[in-house]
Parts: C-alpha cells; sequence; structure tokens
C-alpha cells in the first residue's frame, strides 16, 4: 500500500514537472548562433531559431507599426524587428523574452512568434 501510494506521489510530482508553463516554448528549435551572425549574417539566411533576449530598447518604428528593437542576448546586442502582426504583445525596456525568429535575406532577424517565459 506504501508503495503504490509512493508511486502515485512520484507520476504526479513527474507530471508537474514534465507539464509546468515554465518550459522554454521552442525548445525544439535550434539556439540562435550569436556569434555566428555577429561574424557573417548572410550565412544565416532563411533558417529558424529560439533567441532568449532582454530588451534593450526600440531603436524605430516604422509607418506600418513594425519596431526595430536592440535586444541583449548573450552580453551581445542584436537588432531584431518585429512586424506589426505581432503588435498585440506589450514590450517593455528590460523584459526578458524568448522569440522565434527567422533571418530574413537581408540577413536581419525578424520575429516570427513572441512568448514570455
Amino acid at each position: 500500500m506504501l508503495g503504490a501510494g509512493a508511486g502515485v506521489l512520484a507520476l504526479l510530482a513527474g507530471g508537474y514537472l514534465l507539464f509546468s508553463g515554465n518550459q522554454d516554448p521552442y525548445r525544439t528549435i535550434s539556439p540562435f548562433p550569436v556569434k555566428d551572425y555577429l561574424e557573417n549574417a548572410s550565412s544565416l539566411r532563411g533558417n529558424t531559431y529560439r533567441l532568449e533576449a532582454q530588451v534593450d530598447k526600440t531603436l524605430e518604428v516604422g509607418s506600418d507599426s513594425a519596431r526595430l528593437l536592440a535586444v541583449e542576448s548573450g552580453g551581445d546586442m542584436l537588432p531584431l524587428l518585429v512586424p506589426a502582426k505581432l503588435n498585440g504583445m506589450n514590450i517593455e525596456r528590460g523584459q526578458k523574452l524568448h522569440f522565434k525568429v527567422q533571418i530574413n535575406e537581408k540577413g536581419l532577424v525578424v520575429a516570427s512568434d513572441i512568448r514570455k517565459p
């Protein structure tokens, strides 16, 4: 009886850890290679990555409401374009976010999805 109760508790604890909301939502996507990007951005064009970064500041707001942000990841600053379709999320300076990004044909990092950790 005691062993069965311990087994049930172990299963519940395992399920909680497995399905808790603190996991990286993009864990199956390759991490963004910051150093490679800074050395040769065009070599990464067309690829999709996950990026964990902290917002430093808004650099520009386009006429279509797209935002160009400066974000910090691993001690390096990166430009990040947030398209107008993602304007539903309030992005503030100092905020840590998880981004799903793609490198466009010009070598710019473009967010395709954003989540709070």
